[in-house]
């Protein structure tokens, strides 16, 4: 799609993934993670990658056989709306999937995204996430 690949991501990517992230981070679109945290989610990771620079990110944290989350979905301002975020999704999908794991959840503000991807709010007959700020 428009010369943007989805790939797996790799250490050499670190730097990369962080200069995309920063503003995010800054913006407090995702949680702030450190160069090491994000070193150890790029194992289950994939990259948009356009012409070998990083224009979208996302991670799978497994959290068990039965749970992992998707986290740090990030696409560049400048290549929004262009469909990348529901690749790197699907993607994710795709690899939680062949790692077994039973639910891959999201938590995010950008609902519709994640919908139109198949997420849904809870799962039939699962109980619902409810949250406080201590």
């Amino acid at each position: 799609m428009n010369g943007i690949a989805i790939r797996r991501a790799d250490d050499t990517d670190l730097a990369s993934v962080m200069d995309l992230l920063r503003p995010a981070m800054e913006a407090r679109q995702i949680l702030r993670r450190s160069e090491a945290e994000v070193r150890e989610l790029l194992q289950h990771a994939f990259i948009a990658d356009e012409g070998g620079r990083v224009c979208g990110f996302a991670a799978v944290e497994v959290y068990s056989a039965k749970l992992a989350e998707l986290q740090c979905l990030v696409v560049a301002a400048s290549h929004q709306q262009r469909g990348i975020g529901c690749r790197l999704i699907e993607a994710c999908v795709k690899l939680a999937r062949e790692l077994g794991v039973r639910e891959l959840m999201a938590i995010t503000a950008s609902e519709s995204l994640f919908e139109r991807c198949g997420f849904h709010y809870s799962l039939p007959g699962q109980k619902k996430a409810l949250f406080i700020t201590p």
